[in-house]
């Protein structure tokens, strides 16, 4: 069996597969290998008592029993007609000894040579069968040797998997803990700017109660001047200036309130600033979240790793596969790099504020000298109103900017989305392909199942052709050694060669019209 598959299988798997195909060919083969060597238990049965029956019989019978014998050796289909002529030969050789008492003693040796040489001949078979078991159990132990060697290999590279998995979990443990420290950095880095723009805005808070104080002062200043009024010439000059001043106060009036209409564009300005700044931190908490999504990509990595190694088969699928696991690392990274320049991005921006703040800090120290020499400060008033207008514009840029940054979050976030469908598809194949690890490991199973019936009968059948064999050794030792002493007595002949022929069933004596 072992040169029928060898001839056509290399691996374990093909093996087992030629196995199942030609088990027919092997159940046959041991089937034929049964048959022949109970029809020589048989025919040794029929010619052991043949040398009692024969002792009448003419010389040609004898020989022409002894040429079917020959024949029937070579060819298995000549049992039926060789226990046919046996039968007649045992008819023959009763009348032939009710006839002619006198030929007992030429029939004895005649028989006895006969006799002497089938035990020969049997004998031989008997070793050749003996020496077939031997090679039948050699080519069992190869088998078994060969599925050692293949179950031990299978173990080392499960074991050498292990090993590489529990790597890559102490690798992705480093990662995730470097990535845990470099978001709580960030995070101080962060609320240390939100205490700065607090301390800030009391500053501010404090510069404005200073300066309507100042207004309070000078208003009360002009009713001083008012009230001297009755002055001669120098009182009209003070009118003439007073009312000059009062003009320029009016404009100054009218610059303040458009100042104060700037300033609220400003605040305006700040609230969709503010508006913008929170919708940035619920897309950073969406991108956290999607970052998660990039853990579970690990894990499936891991998942299909395993996938790897109980289908070896499959290995350049999965290779693919893993090319697409590396593609998705790769924009993580990415998306890292692209955090990190939106944080040095938003640390320039909170710069650029706070030298906004403390330019308007000194702008409101300015207006403070400027109403104390409102007359001296004309001039600077116009440069802080450009100085506004700047501002304005450079407000106007940062929210163009922000809303460039927006629109390009949103792209990050359909690139996610585009993500997350490609882990979606990857699990559904992760389940495909434990679906079919399943069937495999069915068929498998099935395979070993059939395997074990058909080792189990061969066995089976081994055992019986060793206790045929032991009990054909027992009955040619015991007959050998009775060696023809016992006197002829045809009803435990008739008995004995009934029993064996019918596997012991009748227990009657038969007759001869029986026979």
């Amino acid at each position: 069996m072992l040169k029928l598959i060898e001839e056509d299988a290399d691996s374990f798997a093909q093996r087992a597969e030629m196995f199942y195909k030609k088990r027919p060919e092997l159940v046959s083969m041991v089937e034929d290998f049964y048959r022949r060597h109970r029809l020589l238990a048989e025919r040794y049965d029929q010619v052991r008592p043949e040398s009692g029956i024969r002792l009448l019989n003419p010389p040609a019978s004898c020989k022409h029993s002894q040429s079917e014998k020959l024949t029937s050796f070579d060819d298995d289909r000549g049992y039926d007609s060789y226990s046919y002529s046996e039968s007649c030969d045992v008819e023959e050789s009763v009348e032939s000894e009710i006839d002619d008492p006198e030929h007992e003693e030429e029939e004895h040796e005649e028989v006895r040579s006969v006799a002497a040489n089938d035990v020969m001949k049997l004998r031989k078979e008997i070793e050749i069968l003996g020496e077939k078991k031997k090679g039948h159990k050699d080519q069992i132990k190869q088998i078994q040797k060969d599925d050692m060697l293949d179950v031990m290999k299978l173990r080392e590279e499960i074991e050498r998997s292990e090993k590489e998995n529990e790597a890559h979990k102490d690798e992705l443990k480093q990662e995730i803990s470097i990535s845990n420290e470099v978001v709580m950095k960030l995070r101080e880095e962060i609320e240390q700017f939100q205490q700065k723009d607090t301390i800030r805005d009391h500053q501010v808070m404090k510069l404005r109660e200073e300066i309507q104080r100042l207004n309070k002062e000078n208003e009360a200043l002009k009713d001083e001047l008012k009230q001297k009024d009755t002055v001669s010439n120098e009182v009209m000059k003070l009118r003439e200036k007073i009312e000059r001043l009062e003009k320029e106060n009016e404009a100054k009036k009218d610059e303040l309130k458009q100042k104060d209409t700037v300033s609220n564009e400003v605040m305006k300005f700040r609230e969709k600033i503010e508006q913008l700044e929170k919708e940035n931190e619920a897309q950073k908490d969406e991108l956290k979240q999607k970052n998660t999504i990039s853990d579970e990509v690990m894990k499936l990595k891991e998942e299909i790793e395993q996938l790897k190694k109980e289908n070896e088969a499959q290995k350049d699928e999965l290779k693919q596969k893993a090319t697409i696991c590396n593609e998705v690392m790769k924009l993580r990274e990415e998306l890292e790099e692209t955090h990190k320049k939106e944080n040095e991005a938003q640390k320039d921006e909170l710069k650029e504020e706070d030298t906004t703040i403390c330019d308007e800090v000194m702008k409101l120290r300015k207006e403070i000298e400027r109403l104390e020499k409102e007359n001296e400060a004309q001039n600077d008033e116009l440069k802080e109103k450009h100085i506004i207008c700047n501002e304005v514009l450079k407000l106007r840029e940062e929210l163009e900017r922000h809303r460039e940054e927006n629109e390009a979050r949103k792209d990050e976030l359909m690139h996610k989305l585009t993500i997350y469908d490609e882990v979606m598809m990857l699990k559904e194949e992760r389940e495909s392909f434990r679906e079919e690890n399943r069937t495999q490991k069915d068929d498998l199973k099935q395979k070993d199942k059939e395997k074990i019936e058909v080792i189990r009968q061969l066995s089976s059948t081994i055992d019986l052709l060793k206790q045929e064999n032991v009990k054909m050794r027992n009955f040619i030792a015991k007959e050998s050694a009775k060696k023809w002493k016992t006197p002829f007595k045809f009803n435990k002949l008739i008995g004995t060669f009934s029993e064996k022929l019918l596997n012991g069933i009748p227990k009657t004596k038969p007759s001869l019209v029986a026979l």
